[in-house]
C-alpha cells in the first residue's frame, strides 16, 4: 500500500507538470530537496485553481480599466450588427428559390407584419432540427454575450471563479443574448423580415408522401427565444472553465507558440468570432492585455473617422444619361438612353465621410404611359460617401436610398388603350463612384459613374386565399420588379 501510495503522488505530480499547473521536479515528489526547490520558486502565472474555493466568494478579480473608460456601446451595436450580418449571409447563401423568392420580389414591411401576426405562441418547439435548436441557437446566444462582455471595461477581463463578478458579468451577457435573440426571432433585421419566417407554413416528418393531414409548421415558437439566452449562457461558462483550466495553462507555459493559441481560439468557438469581430485575433484575451479595447486595425479606422474635415461640403450640377425603362412609337418598357440633369449637395461630417442629398429630373423621359413608366422622371436620393480628397483630385464612393416618382403612369394594363393617368414613386437605392479633378482653388470637374436601383410594381398578383394544410399563405400578393439601371454624369463642382 505504501509504494502504491507514493505511486499516486508521483502520477499526481507528473499530471500537474505536463499541464503547467506546477514546474516540473525532481523524480522523487516527496524528497526533500523538491519542497526546497519549490519553495524558491515564483508562482506560475495563471496557474489553475480549484474550481470553487471557498475563500475565492470573496475575492474580487484584478481589473484595470482605462481613466475615463466607459461601456462601449458603440462598439457592441457595430459588432452585432457584423454578427447580424454574417448569420444572413450565411441564410441567403443557402436559400432555395421560394425564399429568394420572399426576400427579393415580395415587399419588405407588409411580409414582415403578417409574419409577425402569425407567430405561434401556444407551442415550444419550431420545427427545426435539434442541431439547430440547441446547438446553433445556444452558439448564438453565447457570441451575443461575449459580444457584451467584451464591450464593458467592468467585465472584459474578469475570469471564470465562484465569485460575484463572474456571475454578475455572465449575467449581464445573458441579457444581451436575449435582446439579440428576441430582435433575431421578431425584430425588422430578423427572421420575420428576411424570408418571412411565420408568414407561411410547411409540412414536417413526412417525406416524400406528404397531404392534407401531415404535421406542419410555420417556424416559429417558444424555444430559440429562450434557448438561445439561457442554454447560451452555459455555453459561455463552459467555455470560460475551458479556458481557464486547460487551453490557459498550455498557453502559459508555451508563450506565444502558435499551434497552443489555435488550440485556445478553436476550443473556445463563440469567444473567437466574438474576438474577430471587434479586429482582434480569436485568441485574444483581455485579461493578458489589460486597459486596451481597441485593436490596431479599429482603432486606426477609428482615427480615420475622427478627423476633422479640411473642407465643409461641395454642390455639383450635372448633365445625365441614364440607361432606363421607356414607353415609345409602341414600345412597352424598351430600354434606352434617358438625358436629364440634376444637383448634388454634400456636407463633410469627418474627413473621409460626407452625407449628401442628390435630386435630377429627366423631362419626357417616356411619352407614352404604362402602369409602371410614363412622363416626367424624378429620382431623391439622401445617403453617405467616402474616399481620398487631395490637393488635386479627390475619388469617392457613395451609396443613397431614396425614390424615383413617374408624372404620367396608366392604369390600363400593357397592351390596351390608357385610361386613367396618376403619379406613381417607387423605392429606389443608388451605389456610385465619382472622381473630380480640381481646375481650380475652389472648383473641379466631376465625373460619375452609378447604378441605380428600381423596384417596380408588379401586374402579377400571386393567387388569392391563404391556401389549404399544410400549405397555408398569411403574406401579401402583390409582387415587385427590381430594375438595375447604369449611368453616367459630368459637370462643375464647387467646394466651401
Amino acid at each position: 500500500m505504501v509504494g502504491f501510495s507514493r505511486f499516486g503522488r508521483f502520477a499526481l505530480s507528473a499530471l500537474l507538470s505536463v499541464s503547467g499547473a506546477i514546474p516540473a521536479q525532481s523524480v522523487l515528489p516527496d524528497s526533500p530537496g523538491t519542497v526546497v526547490q519549490m519553495s524558491r520558486l515564483n508562482p506560475v502565472r495563471f496557474a489553475p485553481e480549484p474550481l470553487f474555493p471557498m475563500a475565492s466568494r470573496s475575492k474580487q478579480p484584478n481589473v484595470t480599466l482605462a481613466p475615463g473608460e466607459k461601456f462601449h456601446w458603440k462598439g457592441l451595436v457595430l459588432q452585432s450588427m457584423g454578427f447580424l450580418l454574417l448569420q444572413h449571409s450565411v441564410r441567403i447563401s443557402m436559400a432555395n428559390e421560394h425564399d429568394m423568392h420572399l426576400l427579393v420580389n415580395k415587399p419588405y414591411w407588409s411580409d414582415y407584419w403578417a409574419s409577425i401576426d402569425q407567430f405561434n405562441w401556444r407551442r415550444w418547439n419550431d420545427g427545426d432540427s435539434f442541431p439547430v435548436n440547441y446547438v446553433g441557437h445556444p452558439m448564438e446566444g453565447a457570441i451575443a454575450s461575449y459580444l457584451e462582455i467584451q464591450s464593458n471595461p467592468r467585465d472584459r477581463a474578469v475570469r471564470f471563479g465562484n465569485n460575484r463578478p463572474y456571475w454578475m458579468s455572465r449575467l449581464r451577457g445573458a441579457a444581451w443574448a436575449a435582446v439579440y435573440s428576441t430582435q433575431w426571432e421578431l425584430g425588422p433585421l430578423g427572421e420575420s423580415a428576411i424570408f418571412n419566417q411565420g408568414g407561411f407554413t410547411y409540412p414536417i416528418q413526412c417525406e416524400p408522401n406528404c397531404g392534407p393531414n401531415s404535421k406542419y409548421t410555420n417556424n416559429t415558437g417558444w424555444v430559440d427565444l429562450i434557448v438561445t439566452p439561457t442554454v447560451g449562457t452555459l455555453w459561455v461558462v463552459g467555455e470560460d472553465v475551458l479556458d481557464r483550466y486547460v487551453t490557459d495553462p498550455l498557453v502559459q507555459r508555451h508563450h506565444g507558440t502558435f499551434p497552443f493559441l489555435l488550440l485556445r481560439a478553436g476550443a473556445n468557438p463563440s469567444r473567437s468570432l466574438a474576438n474577430i469581430l471587434r479586429g482582434h485575433y480569436p485568441w485574444w484575451r483581455d485579461y493578458e492585455h489589460p486597459g486596451q479595447y481597441d485593436s490596431a486595425m479599429v482603432h486606426a479606422f477609428q482615427s480615420a473617422l475622427d478627423k476633422e474635415p479640411v473642407e465643409r461640403g461641395d454642390v455639383s450640377l450635372y448633365f445625365q444619361s441614364q440607361y432606363l425603362r421607356t414607353n415609345r412609337n409602341g414600345c412597352r418598357e424598351c430600354r434606352r438612353w434617358v438625358r436629364g440633369g440634376g444637383i448634388t449637395v454634400a456636407f463633410q461630417l469627418r474627413r473621409y465621410l460626407d452625407v449628401y442629398g442628390d435630386f435630377n429630373m429627366a423631362p419626357d423621359a417616356s411619352p407614352e404611359s404604362s402602369t409602371n413608366v410614363g412622363g416626367n422622371i424624378s429620382e431623391a436620393m439622401f445617403g453617405l460617401r467616402s474616399g481620398y480628397n487631395g490637393k488635386r483630385f479627390s475619388v469617392k464612393a457613395s451609396i443613397a436610398p431614396g425614390f424615383v416618382s413617374y408624372s404620367r403612369t396608366s392604369d390600363s394594363p400593357p397592351g390596351t388603350p390608357p385610361g386613367n393617368y396618376f403619379r406613381t414613386t417607387d423605392f429606389a437605392a443608388t451605389v456610385g463612384i465619382n472622381a473630380d479633378v480640381k481646375v481650380a482653388h475652389n472648383m473641379g470637374l466631376r465625373f460619375e459613374v452609378h447604378n441605380t436601383l428600381i423596384r417596380y410594381k408588379s401586374p402579377n398578383r400571386d393567387p388569392e386565399g391563404i391556401g389549404t394544410p399544410p400549405y397555408l399563405y398569411f403574406l401579401s400578393h402583390d409582387n415587385y420588379i427590381n430594375s438595375t439601371n447604369w449611368g453616367v454624369r459630368v459637370g462643375p463642382v464647387w467646394r466651401f
